[in-house]
């Protein structure tokens, strides 16, 4: 490689100033060369596509300073960049406006090494309106970063060593890239444009980055806040940080804003959206001497009689940006935990051109964040043969693990436990081991997805010929999205198991829609099933406390050796059952509803929380046994339920909602403690609501149900006619990706329909007609390829 240390560092784009570098220039140390060149991510002109290009590391003037990005925020400007509605007419350009990174260059020494957020203004400083505090509205801006100059949207960056902001200690790069304009343009729309007061009401008409930002400044400020959108999970997301929320797909929006205001309308209305259905409706929800305020943009044009405003002294604003200060300001309330966009998910930069689609399609609940440094979603990455998938994992102690010569660093910590030479099963030992909480590893999981595929496709006959059927070998599939799911009946059909050990556990579903056919799933070891199960139970279930007497109404895996729910409570019981924990139904005489009424009595007495688990149809039918005998409880504060299952009675079928009504007036346990988990035979993973452990962490949250996906597993809500993952908020097929599927299939396509909520999903409930259909076409298509053989 050439010499390029700092003293040879060239413009970035021929017709730059090409003056002489100041010296000295100093470098953090290690990088004394940098490399020949960097990856940027560049649009040519209006009405492209970003492409990736080599481009030369810029160079450094008097006054600047170079930065590693670590982290750049997508914001809907790079879609107005894109489709030509803000043009500066500079190209081909490097957009990317929200930037976190490393200084690694610069004349500045106390700048050097620390990590910076970008102000992307560039105000001269010197004009009336600098002078007066409002710098965002600089007649002599200079060149900004992603918009008129060289963005973040690349591996190095150079900026103004004044435009550099400190990141606050215990902040996140990913987080806080966001905060550079959607939170602090939130911040000056709020306060210094609108100047809203504590005690009015105020609209935010769009929930993306700045809406949300703007839900959680206006309850800061003690405003009521009313949220206006169409997606459901982006609207769930924003009452949870704070805001009444107004789908604008179920109700006329302007009508459901006066009615919420007894008629007056909103002191302010924030308008994020700006088309031509949203701006007369944004006027329309304000009261008298409202103040309408602009802050998105677009090409629609706002028309307006003027006596509409006059008569009723309506104002309208425009906020533009934000200055330092305000930036300064959204990083301490950050840094103190009173703000925060949620980031929906982090990409590579060579991922930017379907980040903009999905952006462009309200794709993201929250705001999508690229790192340079992240492995791109389509990049390929090598896969061994079959028999060289055990991947060395560091010995723990008094345990051998089976290894291979290891080629680089483990990636991943040393198993719990290691099985004999089951192919992936410690590498899947110590992902799973990590826990509920362990940081999001997209990398990771995709790497074990890919050679969990590759082993499954080599080992399963009816599942390979489907795989190749679709065009989708391992060779030819490189992200876990692309994995082929089969139809859960199709575990019914055939036998899925990739290794020939029917001494396994194996596990048949309940068979109550047709007996004669049962799922069967084989489990030639139980070690990831049992290990994912308890992490699963703990965190969701009992978050709070160690161990509770657990009351079960479901029989014993004695007398149900090939129930996996038989199994999973048995699991629980032991590992965290009090020694007083009962068991309270059995295969000959049913529930056992005296002995549980004991049972509940003496809980009361004694002010000793408990927990239930029990199936659905267990719970249904002692609530309707308490209710005709007019029997309630007021359990301890800190018990619990956990159910799972259909919600049948004997007379008529409940809805979730109602069952947990009569739970919490039969029993006196609060929604907040109510859990119910999602199981299925053909899964070794399971989802439970995220009620609980929600309350716990933030006892003011506002209650939402939604199950989120354990690291080692991931659920995405999918089209049932394409199997294309569905928008969020819209309802779907659900299909789950589960690596604890070790031996038999990893991705499976359920019969059950959800919609996203947050970052996790929503169970509506099975799948019916054209939804019920898709799922046929799937097994339809497994059938014929092995012939109708059975299992």
């Amino acid at each position: 490689m050439p010499d390029r240390g700092i003293g040879s560092l060239v413009s970035q784009r021929s017709g730059q100033n090409q003056e002489s570098m100041p010296q000295p220039m100093i470098t953090a140390p290690g990088l004394a060369q940098l490399p020949d060149s960097m990856r940027a991510m560049r649009l040519t002109g209006p009405a492209t596509a970003p492409q990736l290009e080599r481009t030369i590391i810029p160079r450094l003037s008097a006054g600047e300073a170079l930065l590693r990005v670590v982290a750049a925020g997508v914001c809907h400007t790079e879609l107005q960049l894109q489709d030509g509605t803000l043009n500066y007419g500079v190209w081909p350009l490097t957009p990317g406006h929200e930037i976190v990174g490393d200084v690694v260059a610069t004349e500045t020494p106390e700048w050097l090494g620390r990590r910076a957020v970008v102000y992307y203004g560039r105000p001269c400083g010197e004009c009336t309106w600098c002078l007066t505090g409002d710098e965002q509205v600089c007649p002599n801006m200079g060149p900004q970063p992603g918009l008129s100059a060289d963005g973040g949207f690349a591996e190095y960056l150079r900026v103004p060593t004044d435009c550099l902001v400190e990141l606050p200690d215990g902040l996140d790069a990913a987080a806080a890239a966001p905060l550079a304009c959607a939170a602090a343009s939130a911040l000056h729309a709020l306060a210094a444009v609108a100047q809203i007061a504590a005690g009015e009401t105020m609209v935010v008409y769009g929930v993306g980055g700045v809406g949300l930002a703007l839900v959680q400044l206006g309850r800061l400020r003690g405003a009521r806040v009313l949220a206006v959108g169409r997606s459901a999970a982006k609207l769930a997301l924003a009452a949870s940080l704070g805001a009444e929320p107004v789908n604008a797909t179920d109700e006329e929006p302007d009508a459901a804003i006066r009615k919420l205001t007894s008629g007056e309308g909103a002191h302010a209305v924030f308008e994020l959206v700006a088309t031509d259905e949203t701006m007369p409706r944004a006027l329309a929800m304000l009261r008298r001497r409202g103040r309408l305020v602009f802050v998105g943009y677009s090409n629609a044009r706002l028309t307006l009689n003027p006596l509409h405003l006059v008569v009723r002294e309506t104002s309208l604003h425009s906020s533009l940006g934000n200055t330092r200060a305000e930036l300064r300001e959204v990083l301490r309330l950050a840094a103190g935990g009173q703000l925060r966009i949620p980031i929906a998910a982090q990409f590579a930069l060579e991922d930017l051109p379907t980040v903009l689609d999905r952006l462009r399609a309200g794709a993201f609940v929250g705001r999508a964040v690229l790192e340079p440094s992240r492995q791109p979603l389509s990049a390929p990455r090598p896969r061994p043969a079959i028999s060289q998938l055990r991947v060395s994992l560091p010995h723990t102690a008094d345990v051998e693990t089976p290894v291979a010569a290891p080629s680089a660093p483990p990636r991943y910590p040393p198993a719990l436990t290691t099985g004999a030479d089951r192919p992936l099963e410690a590498e899947l030992l110590a992902f799973v081991a990590r826990g509920i909480d362990a940081p999001s590893d997209d990398v990771a999981f995709n790497d074990l997805a890919l050679h969990l595929f590759a082993y499954q496709f080599d080992c399963i006959e009816p599942y390979r010929l489907l795989c190749q059927r679709r065009g989708r070998t391992p060779a030819q599939v490189e992200h876990w999205r692309d994995i082929p799911a089969l139809p859960i009946a199709a575990f019914k059909q055939t036998l899925l198991l990739a290794e020939p050990d029917l001494d396994g556990r194996e596990f048949n579903s309940s068979g109550t829609t047709k007996p004669e056919r049962k799922s069967r799933h084989i489990h030639p070891s139980l070690k990831l099933y049992d290990l994912n199960a308890r992490l699963n139970f703990a965190a969701h279930v009992l978050p709070d406390v160690e161990q509770l007497p657990l009351l079960v109404l479901f029989p014993r895996p004695a007398e149900l050796p090939n129930s996996s729910l038989a199994h999973w409570l048995s699991l629980q019981v032991q590992a965290f059952g009090t020694s007083d924990s009962e068991w309270f139904v059995t295969q000959t005489d049913g529930l056992h509803t005296d002995r549980l009424v004991t049972a509940l009595r003496q809980a009361e007495r004694e002010s000793r929380p408990v927990g239930l688990l029990t199936a659905s149809f267990g719970l249904v039918h002692f609530l309707e046994h308490c209710l005709e005998r007019r029997t309630s409880f007021q359990l301890p504060a800190g018990s619990r339920v956990m159910d799972t299952g259909g919600y049948k009675g004997r007379s008529r079928e409940y809805s979730k909602d109602e069952l947990y009504v009569m739970t919490s007036q039969v029993l006196g346990v609060p929604p907040t403690h109510i859990v119910n988990m999602y199981g299925m035979t053909e899964h070794s993973t399971q989802f439970l609501d995220a009620v609980l452990r929600d309350h716990v962490a933030d006892p003011a949250r506002p209650l939402v149900r939604r199950k989120v996906a354990p690291p080692w597993a991931r659920t995405v809500v999918v089209d049932p006619e394409t199997f294309k993952e569905c928008p969020p908020g819209r309802r779907g097929l659900l299909l789950h990706v589960d690596l604890a599927n070790r031996a038999s299939v990893s991705a499976v396509l359920s019969e059950d329909v959800g919609h996203t909520v947050e970052n996790g999903f929503e169970l509506l409930g099975r799948a019916q007609g054209s939804e019920a259909r898709g799922c046929s076409i799937a097994l339809d298509e497994l059938l014929e390829l092995v012939g109708g053989a059975r299992a």
